[in-house]
């Protein structure tokens, strides 16, 4: 298992323009480190952290699929009156709401089936540090 960074390696990662996350209670360690690298978006998790990813991507899955939702709804609204102007503009909103690109339904879609993939890819990690430390372990 990889060794948590520790508060000088944060700090000195901050000097060269890491963004830090709060720090683990016990350890003393960075949970999250994020910063540019090269012009590269870089951030590095430490390994224990993890399982808390998972769980806070699942949180976030749930607050687009609600978006999703609330899209629907809004796609399906009755105008209040028949003229001409608000029918129109009840049409408009029904579009940017569930139809067309860049709508509302499909920007909530876009970002679940990347957290999605990204938990796939945590998930991976996950997987590849165990199999790493077990073969450590028997090494």
């Amino acid at each position: 298992m990889s060794e948590p960074m520790s508060p000088q390696q944060a700090a000195a990662m901050q000097a060269v323009g890491m963004a830090m996350t709060p720090f683990n209670p016990v350890t003393g360690a960075a949970m999250i480190a994020a910063g540019t690298v090269n012009g590269h978006q870089t951030f590095e998790i430490q390994p224990d952290q993890l399982p808390r990813v998972l769980a806070g991507l699942d949180e976030v899955r749930a607050k687009y699929v609600e978006a999703q939702r609330l899209a629907r709804q809004l796609s399906n609204v009755t105008p209040p009156f028949a003229d001409d102007v608000t029918v129109e503009a009840f049409k408009k909103i029904s579009e940017r709401a569930q139809g067309g690109e860049g709508c509302l339904f499909d920007t909530a879609q876009g970002m679940i089936d990347w957290i999605e993939g990204f938990k796939a890819a945590v998930q991976q990690a996950i997987e590849d540090h165990q199999r790493i430390d077990d073969d450590n372990r028997m090494a």
